[in-house]
């Protein structure tokens, strides 16, 4: 093909060209956390609440009933609930019971202990949350019985 006769094609060739190795030279890493890091994290600050909970009750004798309770034994929960990661709701009786619910935008995790035993599920909402978390969105029942 001769471009000398046509200096449209040569045009858009170049433009083109400029444009692929515009976008290569240009590439940037991102700074912000990614879907793996927020799973990471997520999990992170469950193990931060449920470690929280064994020490106030150690020391309190009961489990503590607000995530405020816990932030004096575990201040990287402070930092976690800043940094907008993760959500943590915290609700106990007052006794031996607790119920903590850790959720980000990859995974959600709900732990119940009671007299020291641990039950409790998790939801994979991205798939980066799959190391930590089997459950999956479509594994979701569309509705529960009522009893």
């Amino acid at each position: 093909m001769n471009f000398g006769r046509s200096p449209i094609l040569l045009i858009v060739a170049l433009f083109f060209l400029l444009f692929i190795v515009l976008s290569i030279i240009n590439r940037k890493s991102s700074t912000s956390l990614n879907d793996t890091d927020r799973a990471v994290r997520t999990t992170q600050a469950l193990t931060r609440v449920m470690n929280a909970e064994t020490a106030y009750l150690a020391k309190n004798g009961k489990y503590a009933g607000h995530v405020s309770d816990l932030i004096p034994l575990a201040p990287k929960i402070a930092v976690d609930l800043t940094d907008g990661v993760v959500s943590i709701v915290v609700d106990s009786s007052g006794d031996k019971t607790y119920f903590v619910q850790v959720t980000s935008s990859v995974v959600s995790f709900s732990r119940s202990v009671v007299d020291g035993k641990v039950t409790g599920t998790c939801l994979q909402l991205k798939s980066a949350g799959k190391p930590y978390c089997t459950r999956t969105t479509s594994d979701v029942k569309k509705s529960l019985p009522a009893t």
